[in-house]
């Protein structure tokens, strides 16, 4: 069969293909999660683990306050608000301050879930520092100064600013012409 990497289509398309590389990563890692939680007594998806902790820790919010806190869009995070109310994990209620606000608050069932998740946690930040220990030391000290490095300059305006640098050339003229 040869050698994986080489016959990676996605791998061989090069840098400019990287979220796809990272998409995959979670997707494992979050496929892993997903089968083990159920083990802990954790019901809940993993990809709304954020969401369970973040009620837990800082109170009700509402979806705004969630989705800022998160720094996810708006329409993820209610995605992942109707599964736990589907859970029975979250209530949601009517802002008597707002009527256009939802408020998000974590029931009795949703706190133990995000105790036994805090549990599980432990066990799954070792498990990922054992991976990136057996690849690449430092990659996650790395990923949050890219995740940094991008929140100060949007990657739309680092290629904006790179395709101003672009001399134009035969190939460019190629290209333009289709």
């Amino acid at each position: 069969m040869g050698d994986q990497r080489s016959e990676d289509f996605v791998r061989r398309q090069g840098p400019a293909f990287m979220a796809h590389l990272l998409r995959r990563l979670s997707d494992a890692l979050v496929e892993g999660c997903t089968e083990w939680h159920p083990e802990q007594g954790i019901c809940s998806a993993p990809r709304t683990s954020s969401t369970l902790l973040a009620l837990d820790e800082k109170g009700s919010l509402s979806v705004t306050e969630l989705s800022m806190l998160l720094r996810q869009s708006h329409p993820l995070v209610i995605h992942w608000i109707k599964q736990l109310r589907e859970l029975g994990l979250v209530t949601s209620a009517k802002d008597p301050h707002d009527g256009r606000r939802s408020i998000i608050s974590l029931t009795s069932e949703g706190r133990l879930t995000a105790r036994r998740l805090r549990q599980a946690l432990v066990t799954v930040d070792r498990a990922i520092l054992d991976l990136i220990g057996e690849s690449t030391p430092g990659l996650l000290e790395g990923l949050w100064k890219l995740e940094q490095n991008l929140l100060s300059t949007p990657f739309v305006d680092r290629l904006r600013a790179l395709d101003r640098q672009r001399l134009p050339g035969p190939e460019a003229d190629e290209l333009s012409r289709g």
